[in-house]
């Protein structure tokens, strides 16, 4: 397993301490505003394509339909004709169907955030670490302590990672990461076994992200957004990974505003004495979604492919170009830019979980059968 040593225990101390202090003004709720100008005139092609199809667009969709048969073939073989791997950790997996945008990351910092205070203190979360600079496994932080840079993680670890005291960690291969997990833990339930037996919160807990398709014994749960792909089919077609008849082959079927519901604020990481102005700039799957919560005063949109990099002297040239007050961005963004010294504004984007679907997590971490 990988590590980063280089950054020393202060280091660790302001990058925590970087992405929760500064806060001074919250605006809840936010309201939609006017059209802006944007790097974009038009949604990007993929989100044109999958969510506001043109004629031409869904010709290509159905043009593409054989290729989707051989993809959800592949997918279903993978799944369901491999060896089901079993783990002595209790797993909670949380996926979607379609191909981004559902929440999945907010929902694990709601549930991790949860659990902790309900007593459980050894959470792991795994995921991959789309488009981290790095390779192989990486433990991202323990308990908290933050053990390496965001382009080791990617954004989403590293979000994780700031937002909760779980124990984040990065791999490709989720077999690995789940069989170091089960090692670490093993050892650790021997040397506390009567503590464990005492307080069943102390269980070693995994929080896999995006893993439905893998084979493994885990209680899946789905989350289902209220944005819907325009078709139903699976990629590359539609936004689908698995058919839509596949939010009945899991252990909880959770829907946007129902089951789980965002919740949107602002807060300005300065002190903001004059009327804000605000430049958008944003990396995420679908950001037309954000469209909703915007403050009326955004001057200007500045959209990046999702997980892309942004640059320094692009986001200063453009708050000087429209005589901004304020880069405005998500924390999933603001993971990435918490060394550029810009005044920032950031979307918080919440996840609130129903009460009765955390008691089914619940009863499932309390079940002694794995």
């Amino acid at each position: 397993m990988q590590k980063n040593t280089s950054m020393n225990d202060n280091q660790h101390k302001d990058s925590k301490k970087s992405s929760y202090e500064g806060y001074r003004e919250i605006i809840n709720p936010i309201k939609p505003h006017a059209k802006t100008q944007s790097n974009t005139k038009k949604n990007s092609f993929i989100e044109s394509y999958f969510f506001y199809p043109k004629l031409w667009h869904k010709i290509l969709a159905y043009a593409l339909l054989p290729f989707s048969c051989i993809y959800i073939s592949i997918a279903l073989c993978k799944k369901y004709l491999t060896k089901k791997m079993r783990f002595d950790i209790k797993i909670l997996s949380i996926g979607n169907l379609v191909s981004g945008g559902s929440g999945k990351t907010p929902f694990c910092i709601a549930l991790t955030q949860h659990l902790h205070k309900q007593g459980y203190t050894n959470i792991y979360i795994v995921l991959r670490g789309y488009k981290r600079k790095s390779k192989g496994l990486i433990q991202v932080s323990c308990n908290g302590k933050i053990l390496c840079d965001v382009a080791q993680s990617g954004d989403e670890a590293m979000l994780l990672a700031t937002q909760t005291q779980g124990n984040v960690i990065v791999s490709e291969d989720r077999t690995k990461a789940l069989e170091y997990i089960q090692t670490l833990t093993h050892t650790q339930t021997k040397q506390n076994s009567q503590l464990i037996k005492n307080i069943p919160q102390n269980i070693p807990i995994v929080i896999l992200d995006d893993a439905y398709r893998f084979n493994f014994n885990k209680f899946d749960i789905l989350l289902e957004p209220t944005l819907k792909p325009y078709f139903p089919f699976v990629l590359p077609s539609g936004y689908y990974r698995f058919p839509k008849r596949f939010y009945k082959k899991c252990d909880l079927h959770l829907k946007e505003n129902k089951d789980y519901k965002r919740k949107v604020s602002l807060y300005h990481l300065q002190d903001s004495h004059i009327e804000s102005k605000y430049i958008l700039a944003t990396a995420i799957a679908n950001p037309s979604r954000l469209k909703p919560y915007l403050p009326k005063n955004v001057v200007y949109e500045y959209y990046l492919a999702d997980h892309a990099d942004f640059d320094f002297n692009t986001l200063s040239t453009l708050l000087k170009q429209y005589n901004a007050t304020h880069i405005l961005m998500t924390q999933k963004d603001y993971v990435k830019c918490m060394n550029f010294m810009l005044p920032v504004a950031l979307l918080m984007l919440d996840i609130t979980i129903e009460s009765y679907v955390l008691d089914k997590i619940e009863s499932f971490l309390s079940h002694t059968h794995l």
